[in-house]
């Protein structure tokens, strides 16, 4: 059997198994509590409403009962030195703007092209997955308060657990007539859904993992033009496509009891991938679980992180129009407490920002102008 080697990437050598690190399986490390049986717990996502004091809508917003009223807007997750390297200067809510910097770029790159790095050997040296198997019970190497992404499809919801993505990081899925891509990047905590068809023109096209890192990030390669994808600068950073913006698209992240509460017809990837991994383990360990060690950002980046936050704080943003914003969790909770509804404006749209932290679940909406939403309290 070829040895799977974790050389470069997770700095802990190679070897024929997969379960190197010894950790234990987990997901966001949330807790809010199920019983003995697995089932969804009295207060569970599915409970959560928001109002605009008119019309009532489930808090994922696309349950049956949603509306045109409350379209749901693309965003994603991140580690704070992550969304604070790629996005210097930009707006953060309740907080100091990200502290400004300046990114070169060059005639063949859209960054500085020595800062572009081999994170493991070769193209797809962390193999991707096309059309998955899925399965409708809860998986072995599922627990419920790992993290999933979600997607509601033509033909019903799917989830795309962390637990898979960790050692695969792409997933390329045709389901009817949608063509997307679920990437996840553990090093920089971040989290995104794309449009398949939007990245070469004329194309649909397959993504995979390039093999590349820039500032510690999933560089994604297409196989139809063989362009660089940065999955969080979202735009192409080399090849023939280069500068042009990747098709984000909303996806929802939260524990696999959450989603399993909104959506119990849920179907998720089963453990059959073809790959020998142990999908209850986390790889990304040296020095302790890298995503609680604050001082690992498995190389050190340029710019460097802003300082405000700690490195792996969660912070949540959005890109609409010219503008960015970021909320960091931690901002969110300390104004609102761990499940709360913020209305904002971002490039002149309004939004709403839904979360229940303790779920791991934060998400945007856009909302009618002039409409406040809040959070259903009595029913």
């Amino acid at each position: 059997m070829r040895a799977f080697c974790f050389l470069l990437v997770l700095g802990v050598g190679c070897s024929d198994s997969p379960g190197l690190s010894g950790t234990d399986a987990g997901g966001g490390g949330v807790d809010s509590g199920s019983d003995d049986t697995g089932a969804a717990v009295e207060d569970s996502v599915a409970e959560l409403r928001v109002t605009d004091g008119t019309s009532t809508w489930r808090v994922d917003g696309i349950a049956a009962e949603a509306s045109a009223n409350l379209r749901s807007i693309a965003g994603h997750n991140a580690f704070w030195f992550a969304w604070s390297v790629f996005n210097p200067g930009t707006e953060l809510y309740n907080a100091e703007p990200v502290r400004a910097a300046d990114i070169e770029s060059e005639e063949s790159c859209g960054v500085p092209c020595d800062e572009i790095f081999a994170g493991c050997p070769g193209r797809d040296c962390i193999p991707p997955l096309d059309s998955p198997t899925f399965v409708s019970e809860t998986p072995d190497y599922l627990a419920d308060d790992d993290l999933v992404m979600g997607v509601v499809t033509s033909e019903g919801p799917r989830a795309y657990p962390h637990n898979i993505l960790w050692w695969h990081e792409v997933v390329n899925e045709e389901v009817g007539d949608e063509a997307f891509t679920i990437t996840l990047c553990p090093l920089t905590g971040s989290g995104l859904r794309f449009d398949r068809r939007g990245f070469v023109e004329g194309e649909t096209v397959r993504l995979g993992v390039s093999g590349l890192l820039y500032n510690s990030n999933l560089i994604m390669w297409d196989r139809e033009s063989e362009s660089l994808w940065s999955q969080m600068r979202l735009e192409s950073i080399q090849g023939d496509n280069l500068g042009n913006t990747t098709p984000i698209q909303p996806v929802h992240e939260m524990t696999w009891r959450a989603w399993r509460s909104l959506h119990p017809d849920t179907v998720v990837i089963g453990p059959e991938t073809g790959h020998r991994r142990d999908y209850t383990r986390y790889p990304y360990t040296r020095g302790g679980d890298y995503r609680t060690n604050n001082s690992d950002t498995f190389r050190q980046t340029n710019p460097l992180p802003d300082g405000q936050f700690a490195n792996k704080d969660m912070v949540f943003g959005i890109t609409l129009g010219a503008q960015r914003k970021g909320y960091v969790w931690n901002t969110l909770r300390a104004e609102f407490g761990a499940r709360g509804v913020l209305n904002d404006e971002i490039d002149g749209t309004p939004v709403a920002i839904v979360f229940a932290l303790d779920e791991w679940y934060v998400h945007a909406f856009e909302r009618e102008p002039g409409v406040e939403l809040s959070l259903v309290t009595d029913e």
